[in-house]
């Protein structure tokens, strides 16, 4: 036997070792997110209080591999910070009832000084709109800010900062009402092509947020992204992508499997906006909830892929931490049973994507992948009702 083919044999059998030791995500729970809810968000809160940066946002533009989500530099780096500033400071304000300390309370009183002055970022060119997510997370942010009275800027610069927002965010409004995050058409000032379903969700749970804090938002505006919305939602309670993909329904990302974590979004911002013919009933939430559960081990089997819409029925791994933050939401509007039953899913998904560092991550996108991650993880923890929380381990 010669070197090479010695060589050859030690690395097969060592890929096959490593191999068998991976977990399944799907049916157990990783070391670190073996723990409990309480020590999850309290590590969470450190981890991101130590890789705060200096002048208050989070996340970094640095990346350490060959291979990253198109993103033009600067524009679309800048998008990225803004909207994981926005998610930090969220996760810092939701878990503060859990874990506050003077130095999560002076991170986040840095964190909304920034939002308010760099929060709202322009699209980095006619085809990358990622400032949608800037947008509507930083409006949901300030609009959370103003109706708590958070430290770290005042409720005119809040009020008019949202006002803003508002409206850079109507630009971005889609013929068809909704919002998207790539202009592969026309690339005009006002974007052309159709909204995509979980994105439109998004701006309009800002939106609600925006009107609850005494923001002044067109209905006009609300109407038409409903209408987006509820045009992706299918029969069986799934979502449609985008509305580019109406002819495609049974395409795999638009079946249960492949849209069950966007679900949650859409499902949460059409039961805010029932006013608007747009609504879905309880029943309709618990079956969404009831699809995550149930089709888990596709929503996992995305996390940490690199390139999207890679796994089954083209789930990404950017969808994981999200999905289960809007399942969170959807949850608070529950009654307790229902609570009590889907809860522990959502909090044990969510374990799974713990370090030991105390961050968590579900796709790697450039320096900001742990710091949005544990934005999302803290929201939707934080969220979890402390009886219902001590009751459930990190464990399977």
């Amino acid at each position: 036997m010669n070197t090479r083919t010695a060589l050859f044999i030690v690395l097969l059998l060592a890929e096959t070792a490593a191999a068998q030791e991976a977990l399944n995500l799907a049916r157990e729970m990783p070391p670190a997110g073996r723990v409990t809810v309480a020590r999850a968000i309290e590590k969470g809160v450190e981890y991101l209080v130590r890789t705060q940066n200096r002048n208050g946002s989070f996340g970094k533009p640095t990346v350490g591999r060959t291979w990253e989500i198109l993103a033009s530099v600067p524009g679309s780096l800048h998008a990225f910070r803004a909207a994981t500033t926005a998610l930090c400071w969220m996760g810092l304000r939701d878990v503060a009832h859990w874990k506050s300390t003077p130095g999560s309370e002076a991170a986040a009183r840095k964190a909304l000084a920034w939002m308010v002055k760099h929060v709202r970022v322009k699209r980095a060119n006619g085809l990358e709109m990622y400032n949608i997510w800037a947008l509507a997370y930083g409006l949901r942010a300030l609009a959370q800010a103003i109706r708590t009275d958070a430290p770290g800027a005042d409720e005119e610069a809040l009020r008019a900062e949202a006002a803003r927002l508002v409206k850079s965010i109507h630009i971005y409004q889609v013929p068809d009402g909704g919002f998207g995050y790539y202009d592969f058409d026309a690339k005009t000032f006002h974007p052309s092509g159709t909204g995509m379903s979980f994105t439109t969700a998004t701006v309009l749970v800002a939106l609600h947020e925006a009107r609850r804090a005494g923001v002044e938002v067109p209905d006009r505006m609300i109407e038409r992204a409903v209408k987006s919305v509820r045009a992706c939602r299918k029969k069986d309670g799934s979502y449609l992508y985008g509305g580019y993909l109406k002819y495609r329904p049974r395409m795999g990302v638009n079946q249960p499997k492949g849209s069950s974590l966007r679900t949650q979004a859409c499902n949460v911002a059409l039961h805010f906006f029932k006013r608007f013919k747009g609504g879905v009933t309880e029943e309709d939430l618990c079956d969404g909830l009831r699809d995550l559960e149930a089709h888990h081990r596709f929503a996992v089997a995305g996390v940490r892929r690199p390139i999207p819409h890679e796994s089954w029925y083209q789930v990404s791994g950017y969808f994981y931490l999200y999905g289960h933050m809007y399942a969170a939401m959807v949850l608070e509007r529950l009654p307790g049973a229902d609570q009590r039953r889907f809860w522990p899913h959502v909090v044990r998904a969510v374990l799974k994507c713990r370090e030991p560092d105390g961050s968590f991550w579900d796709y790697p996108i450039y320096g900001y992948g742990k710091a949005y991650g544990t934005g999302y993880a803290l929201m939707t923890l934080g969220r979890c009702p402390e009886a219902v929380a001590r009751s459930i381990a990190g464990k399977e």
